[in-house]
């Protein structure tokens, strides 16, 4: 897309590439380092980086509705050029998004310094890497559109989940986190219903492209099915 030419990390497929490559290489190398040592507290630096990426999907939840808004977005079915400067502040906010994906490979470099093994599972591994390079080829050819459904569910359950991680930091505190147990819950409503969103264009098309709709409709289903069988477990 002419409209993101230019934009950090868009223009050549390497640095997403190198830096995906990267996170798996420091979850190897981390958890052979942190095999015979003591597991870092880093409560400090947790609650700083939770409370950071609370704020940032709070700002990217508020602008995207805001946008959508102005843009006369239709629900059911978006194209890609028909909203004019709405589509172009979609656009930059999605790249925020495609960005905060390889801040949250922090995640993961926090849990190999903390020994939380148990926490790095596939589909812990599988999400974080695949959301980063999706969301790349996301910003490079439909960066607005029918794409702000998804990242607008998701920034919302991002504010959830990162409020959730950096307050249970704090030991007294951890008795009113009472919406820990509907996390995945709501993280699989999410799936579902992007799925149903992303299907209904492609049930009534408004030329937004097919091929990316049934990628995405793919996509959510594997996610489905594993967090189902992270819920049951």
């Amino acid at each position: 897309d002419t409209r993101v030419r230019g934009w950090f990390l868009l223009d050549s497929y390497l640095p997403t590439f190198f830096l995906t490559g990267a996170y798996l290489l420091c979850i190897w190398l981390g958890n052979k380092f942190m095999k015979e040592r003591p597991p870092f507290s880093l409560r400090a630096h947790l609650i700083v980086y939770n409370l950071g990426i609370t704020l940032l999907s709070l700002y990217m939840l508020i602008e995207l509705i805001l946008a959508t808004w102005e843009g006369g977005y239709n629900l059911q079915c978006q194209n890609l050029h028909s909203a004019g400067e709405a589509d172009i502040r979609i656009a930059k906010v999605l790249w925020w998004y495609y960005f905060s994906k390889v801040i949250e490979f922090m995640d993961t470099i926090f849990f190999v310094l903390r020994k939380k093994s148990s926490q790095i599972t596939f589909l812990h591994v599988y999400h974080h890497a695949t959301m980063f390079n999706i969301w790349w080829c996301v910003l490079n050819w439909i960066p607005c559109g029918q794409s702000f459904f998804g990242p607008t569910l998701n920034s919302f359950i991002h504010v959830l989940m990162y409020s959730y991680y950096g307050l249970s930091v704090i030991p007294s505190m951890r008795k009113y986190l009472w919406w820990k147990k509907y996390l995945t819950q709501a993280q699989l409503i999410q799936f579902l219903l992007t799925i149903v969103h992303t299907l209904s264009a492609a049930v009534k098309p408004c030329g937004f492209p097919f091929g990316c709709l049934m990628f995405q409709s793919s996509y959510m289903a594997t996610l489905v099915v594993l967090f189902i069988n992270f819920y049951i477990k």
